[in-house]
């Protein structure tokens, strides 16, 4: 990860909330489980005896990728209007184009909020996504449930270096779970398959 998104990830901070977690990549070697005031998160987060191996956030191209439509878009509608001439009715060619190009940077800002309280979070039981701009949303499902796993790069984030996540999981009806444009994705995916394969291990049917 990089050198502030490691910092970050250790706080696991939605918003302004700061959090005190424990972080380790074999859970079982780990006695101390992650200590905060999950009452204050609605649903809560972590439950009794549950270990934070791994906190990440998606890569700060994210808001990039989520707001290059509107931004493009903006774009272009600004040039064609300049090309043709033809401003808003009753406003000028400069403010029309700085009032079209406005929607992309709108289109940024809310991506870039969106982004903020985004969290990838891996215990010794489960994946977790928080995310939400007014209220924390936190999505979840048991590392048991998981069928399979495999990393994705798009377009965009192989020029980045970076890749996604995705989660296929047992139940049929249960949508694919995906963790976004993050950073080393073969690191991380391969530090979730020894989370799942100890979960196994000491979760599992017949352990």
């Amino acid at each position: 990860m990089g050198a502030a998104e490691n910092a970050a990830s250790i706080m696991i901070g939605i918003a302004s909330r700061n959090f005190s977690v424990a972080v380790a990549d074999n859970p079982a070697a780990t006695a101390q489980p992650a200590v905060a005031p999950w009452a204050a998160i609605p649903g809560g987060v972590i439950d009794g005896g549950e270990i934070v191996i791994m906190a990440i956030k998606p890569s700060m191209w994210r808001p990039l990728f989520d707001s290059a439509a509107w931004m493009v878009g903006s774009w272009i509608i600004a040039g064609l209007l300049t090309f043709l001439g033809k401003p808003i009715t009753g406003l000028s060619m400069t403010t029309t184009v700085q009032i079209v190009l406005m929607g992309g940077t709108v289109g940024l800002g809310v991506a870039i909020l969106r982004w903020i309280p985004t969290w990838y979070v891996l215990t010794n039981r489960r994946i977790i996504h928080i995310h939400g701009i007014r209220t924390p949303r936190i999505d979840s499902c048991e590392l048991l449930e998981i069928r399979n796993t495999f990393v994705q790069v798009g377009i965009e984030e192989k020029v980045t270096n970076l890749g996604s996540i995705t989660f296929v999981l047992d139940k049929a009806t249960s949508r694919p779970r995906t963790w976004r444009s993050i950073q080393h994705p073969l690191e991380v995916h391969a530090r979730i398959r020894r989370a799942i394969e100890n979960a196994i291990d000491q979760f599992g049917i017949g352990s």
